[in-house]
């Protein structure tokens, strides 16, 4: 008897190790695929991509499931008008919502608390940050909550 509660109580320990290193693991690749979505968008008119970046965990205190942040860093001498209604294009509500802002050093302060930063330098006063945020919408999301970051 004491074997077998032994090697249940092993068991059960293995199974939260796996998931406590693959659940972050798995959320970190869902956003890396979210940002390699989004430089598979078409550039604006005489853009270019300077950098990109992701991360996934709890970003916002609006929700307790996970969420999910890609963002590009772009330089354009288009208006800022202009590159939104490029990226609007692509957002269709529900499934995506590109946002464009002005972006002033390698910090990302679109997230407020999250410490983020891009790696290129900032170089122009021409640069902007194009970001999405997402929330779940995945089949096995009830799994991927339990990110314990």
């Amino acid at each position: 008897m004491r074997r077998s509660i032994r090697g249940m109580m092993i068991v059960l320990a293995v199974v939260l190790l796996v998931m406590g290193l693959a659940v972050p693991i798995a959320n970190n690749a869902v956003a890396m695929r979210l940002a390699r979505d989004m430089e598979a968008l078409s550039l604006p008119e005489s853009a270019e991509l300077v950098d990109s970046t992701s991360l996934s965990g709890r970003l916002t205190n609006k929700s307790g499931s996970v969420q999910y942040f890609a963002a590009l860093l772009i330089e354009s001498d288009r208006p800022i008008e202009e590159l939104r209604a490029h990226y609007a294009q692509y957002g269709t509500g529900l499934t995506a919502t590109y946002l464009v802002e002005p972006q002033q050093g390698q910090e990302i302060t679109v997230l407020n608390d999250v410490k983020l930063s891009f790696r290129e330098e900032v170089s122009s006063a021409h640069t902007y940050i194009v970001y999405t945020l997402r929330t779940g919408g995945n089949p096995a999301q009830w799994w991927l909550d339990m990110d314990v970051r």
